[in-house]
Formats: structure tokens, sequence, C-alpha cells
């Protein structure tokens, strides 16, 4: 007897079982595969309904001529076979220029085509999506004859130059990155910095859970109060911050109506368009009824209500206070990333693309999204997590995405690259598979996406925006993922404390990725000082997470690999392995350079510890100075990852060649 609900699941990509952490198979329950059918907006509700719905999709797909998206390499010309005589169209993305037409007999001559998506008429009708990709994303060595730098991990909220700020902002993050340009570095990476929205859950203040993806984080534009604490008091922070606002805003009304800065303001809104308008009606409205719409009163849950075109009416001040906040954060972070270019590194801004939004926040409200909040992203059970974890973040529905022509993806790329000389995607097994639970449940399973065009929209922002993309592909990654993903032009992330050898230690990094960022940890992981102290297992053992057995392993096996490294400093030769790595990218942390033991972020904590709140171990002043920066960019330096031009710009750096490893 045919099981209709696992026919369709294969269909669509919902997998009906899947391997575990430890290798077992997991059968996926029949209960929890109809609701993640439902998620996606299939009808399913038994085995009649699957068998409808499958009925129909492959009939769909059994009379169509060509495929739904069809992937070439831009600039060379393909082939296509046709059953049937067609007449032809081959049209711009927006579908407003036809570049190709023809009649078909056998097989459609696809012409050269630009990079970018096109579509693909037959007989008057659309058909398929186009993808004219380049061979592969930007890389380094598209931009620098010696592809070897180095750079610094921070997080934008804590760049208060230590007192004198409440909170981290985009002025600060260029006086930061042109202070580390000094020693040679060439970028500087920090958290997302999406819109968090003004309005918020009061327990979220993670970066990794916007609201909206596609428009900046406005706590980040204004420089306000000062504070003595090492912690981010984000009550009091975002309070000026609203302030802030409000008297810039107000002092911008003021100015005359043809002055500069309106006539920069009313372009930045034709360019934004109608998704720079909902995004802002939706904040004015979580102003009004809270920050998840899908609790606010009905008719305001469909953006396209007449009860939501009332209230943008009647609230017209406050619609815009949001889009002039979004106007100064863009400009603001325009000048971040020019303020890094001039003092000499090649990359500037290193920005990092969150795996999903907030269930009930701004992006998912947005007109034809093709997020799904039927479902949340999470992870398989695991020795860390027995019970699953549940991330809160909207999944991306594939079937949508795909009618979509990927549009909403490309657009979210573009957005995050326009102002960075290299991205990080969060969790780019994503791209290929994400694990979903859907609304009511602990349990899941995976979806499968349309891994080679997602791809493929990757490598055609990078080149059209100049932007170098890394995948973080750490965790349970898919057979073939990392291969595909340097094939495209993506590099990968190499983390030294997960790479150990036999003998306790970790890995030569001359055998790490030649196309990957070599680190030795990651926001959600001890600093170096941290991990030879078991700092994290120290407090996972203090909250009751762990044992204390589990933390004498651990210890142990800190101290052994503290052992192998043969050194009195372990962080400085760290460093030293980390600049002597195959790797053309190393990455730094700030608070590794201070040998800082607290991490940024402890997973699996909420208020046992102060995760997002750790101002950072530098003022700008100190970083100029600081004999450390001096010493890591001489280490750097002497591997040929170092960046003379920035260096050139202060003649004043010790020497530090006495400086024992």
């Amino acid at each position: 007897m045919t099981d209709w609900v696992a026919e369709l699941c294969r269909f669509v990509g919902v997998a009906s079982d899947y391997r575990g952490f430890d290798g077992q198979l997991i059968q996926v329950a029949p209960d929890t595969q109809v609701a993640v059918l439902r998620a996606m907006g299939l009808d399913v509700t038994s085995e009649a309904d699957a068998r409808v719905v499958l009925h129909r999709m492959r009939t769909v797909e059994e009379q169509r001529q060509l495929p739904q998206e069809l992937i070439v390499t831009a600039g060379q010309p393909a082939k296509f076979p046709v059953s049937r005589t067609v007449s032809w169209s081959l049209e711009t993305e927006s579908g407003e220029k036809v570049l190709e037409s023809g009649e078909a007999v056998r097989s459609i001559a696809i012409p050269a085509l630009p990079i970018g998506i096109h579509r693909l008429c037959l007989n008057g009708e659309f058909t398929s999506w186009v993808l004219a990709r380049p061979l592969r994303a930007l890389n380094l060595s598209d931009l620098i004859a010696e592809p070897r730098i180095w750079g610094v991990l921070t997080a934008l909220y804590g760049l208060t130059d230590k007192t004198a700020t409440s909170l981290g902002s985009y002025h600060s993050l260029g006086e930061y990155a042109a202070a580390m340009a000094m020693h040679g570095a060439d970028f500087v990476g920090i958290n997302p910095i999406h819109a968090m929205g003004q309005v918020r859950p009061d327990d979220v203040v993670s970066p990794y859970s916007p609201s909206h993806r596609e428009f900046l984080n406005t706590w980040y534009c204004t420089e306000t109060g000062s504070a003595s604490c090492d912690l981010i008091n984000y009550r009091a922070a975002l309070q000026e911050n609203a302030a802030a606002l409000d008297d810039g805003f107000e002092e911008f009304l003021r100015l005359p109506d043809g002055a500069p800065e309106k006539r920069s303001l009313a372009g930045f809104r034709a360019s934004g368009g109608a998704r720079l308008r909902d995004f802002a009606v939706f904040e004015a409205l979580a102003f009004r009824f809270g920050s998840d719409w899908r609790k606010w009163p009905t008719p305001y849950q469909d953006r396209d209500s007449g009860a939501v075109a009332a209230f943008a009416h009647d609230h017209e001040q406050e619609i815009a206070l949001v889009e002039w906040g979004q106007w100064q954060s863009d400009v603001q972070l325009a000048n971040a990333q020019t303020r890094a270019i001039k003092a000499g590194m090649r990359l500037g801004l290193y920005l990092d693309l969150a795996v999903g939004p907030r269930l009930g926040g701004a992006e998912t409200w947005s007109k034809d999204t093709a997020l799904v909040t039927g479902a949340t992203l999470g992870a398989p059970p695991d020795p860390l997590g027995p019970s699953g974890q549940s991330w809160g973040l909207a999944p991306l529905c594939p079937i949508r995405i795909r009618k979509q022509g990927y549009a909403g993806f490309a657009r979210l790329l573009r957005t995050v690259m326009r102002h960075a000389g290299m991205i990080r995607i969060d969790h780019v097994l994503g791209l290929m598979r994400s694990y979903w639970i859907p609304e009511g449940s602990e349990e899941g399973t995976y979806v499968r996406y349309p891994f080679d065009a997602l791809l493929a929209v990757v490598a055609i922002e990078s080149v059209r925006t100049k932007s170098i993309v890394i995948g973080e592909d750490l965790g349970l990654v898919p057979s073939g993922l990392r291969e595909k993903t340097e094939a495209a032009g993506i590099y990968g992330l190499d983390v030294l404390q997960y790479m150990r050898s036999e003998d306790g230690g970790f890995v030569d990094t001359s055998k790490t990725r030649k196309k990957a960022v070599c680190a030795f940890a990651t926001h959600d992981t001890p600093t170096i000082a941290g991990f030879f102290a078991a700092e994290d297992a120290r407090v996972r053992a203090e909250i009751g997470s762990i044992d204390r057995t589990c933390f004498a392993n651990v210890r142990a096996d800190r101290q052994a690999a503290a052992q192998t490294l043969g050194a009195s400093r372990p962080v400085q030769e760290i460093h030293r392995r980390l600049a002597r790595s195959s790797s053309e990218i190393v990455a730094v942390q700030l608070d590794d350079i201070a040998e800082r033991k607290d991490q940024q972020n402890l997973p699996g904590t909420v208020d046992e510890f102060p995760n997002w709140r750790l101002k950072a171990p530098f003022s700008v002043s100190d970083i100029k100075t600081s004999d450390a920066f001096v010493c890591l960019g001489t280490e750097m330096s002497a591997q040929s990852r170092s960046n003379q031009n920035g260096m050139e710009k202060d003649n004043d750096l010790q020497d530090c060649s006495h400086v024992a490893h």
C-alpha cells in the first residue's frame, strides 16, 4: 500500500527519516511530516489529501517543457531541448525588457547572458527562471595579488570606547576599524546588524534573532550616555537611543525643504520603495500593539487590510521617523566602510547574515515573503542538546522561493553586501537543508532546498557587489556540501579548537583549507584563554548543566592541549599558528588579543550568563598603542599577511621581535 504522505514528502524535499549525530537512522513520525507539509502551505491532513496534492504537483511538472529553473554560466551560450516547436523570449529579471527571442524546433539556443536571474517565456507564458551565474563568487585573489590577509572579529554592541558610550555605534565601528588598520588588519568582522525593532520581546537581545534582515539596526546610529560597568545595560541604552532618535528627527524636520539631507532621504525612500514603507508601518504598529504581529488584533495581521492602510494614514509622522532612522543607519554604515578603506583596510567591514528572522517579526509580516511561520528552524538532538534545539526563527519555504525566482534571497544578499567587503552566511548548511520543527511539536525533520540554484544566486550577488562570501560550515555537515560551496567560490570556516590532533593538541595549521577563514573560536565558543582554563565548562558546572565529573574531564583535556603547545604564552602561540596557516584569511577575536576568558555567548543559557553584553576590552586609543596589537601585527607581517598600506600610516609601531612564543 502506497504511503502517500511519504511520497509527497519525497517530492517536495521533506525527509521521512534522517541520520542522527551518532549515525543512527531516525524515523520521522507521520504527524510531524504532515505538520511540516502544512507549514509549507500544502493542504494536507490525511493520506487522501497527500495523494491529491501529489498528483496535482506531478501533473504540473510533467506538463513543463523545461525545468522551473535553468542554471547557465554567464557569458556562455547554452542549449536546452524542447519536445515540440515553441516560440520563446528571454526577459530581464524585472520582465521589462526582452533580451532575445526566437522559434525553436528541437532546442532553445540561449545566447550568452549577463549575470542575473532572467525570465524565459514559451509561447508567451512564463516557464523558467534562467540563473546566469559567474564561474564562481568573488575571491580574495580577484582583489589582492598575494591573497593572505588577517582581520579582527568583535561585537559592535561592545564598541563603546571603554566608558564613552552606553552602546556601540556605526561611528565607533569606523574608528575602531581605522585603529586596527594601523596594525595591518584588512577587515573587522562584527555580529549581524539587522533590524531588531525598536519594540522587541524583553528577553531578545541576540543579534541572531532579528525582526527584519533587509533593514538595519537603529540601536547603533546614535552615541548616547556613558557607563562605567563592563556589561551593556540594554534597557537603559535603548531608552537613551530612542530619545536620541526622536531628537535627531526633530532637528532634521527643522531643516529647509531644499537641504541636501532632505534630498538624500527622498532618494533613499524612493530606492527603498514599498518594502521600506511596509517595514516602517510595521514598526509603528509594533509601538501600538507589541513586537509579535501574530498577537495583534486580526485586522492588522494582514498588511494589505483596510485597517493597516487607515493606521498608516493616521501615523505618518511615526512612519517617517522609522524611514529617517533607516536612512541614518545606512549613511553611517557606509561612512564606517569608507573610514575603514581610507585607513588602509582592503576589505573593510565583514558583515554577518543571520540564518533567519524572529517568527513574529517584520520580515514574516512582509508582503510576498517566502518565509513560513508554522514551523521554526532548529537542530536535532545531540549530546549537548538531548531534546534538540528550537531557535524561534522562521524557515524559508523552498516551494515559495522557487516560485518567486529567488528574488527575496537575492535582495537580502544584496542588502547585506552593499556596505561590506566580505559577508558571512550563518549556518550555510541551511542552503542545502534545514531542520524544521512544526509549531506545537517537539520533533522535527530536515527540509531540502534547491542548493545549486541558491549557490548560483550567492555567486551572482557576490560578483555584482564585489563582496567575498564566507559560509559558516560547522556542525553536522551534509555530504558534498563543502565541495560544492568551494566550487562556487564560497570560503569555509576552519575553527582550530574543533580541529584536534591525536596527541590531544591541534592539527597542523598548514593543513587548514586554503579557501577558508581560519580562526580559533567563534562568538559561541570559548576564547583562547577561556578554552585552556575550561571557563565555559566551569560556568556550565556551576549552573548545573553538566556534572562535576564532566567538568573535570573537560579541564583535564584542555590542560593536556595546552601542554602540546610547548609555549608559556598560549594566546600568542595560537595566534602564531593562525598566522602560519595555509588559509587565505585569518580571523582573530578582539577578546583574544586582550586574553579575556569570558566568551560573548554561552549557548543554552539565558540569564545564567551575560550573553551579548560584554563591552570591548580596548578603547580606540588603546588599540593604537597596544603592545598586544603591535606583536600580533608583527607576527602576521612575518607571514606576509599584514597590509602594509595600513601600517605605513603609523611609523611609530614598536619592534616586537623580542616577544617569546
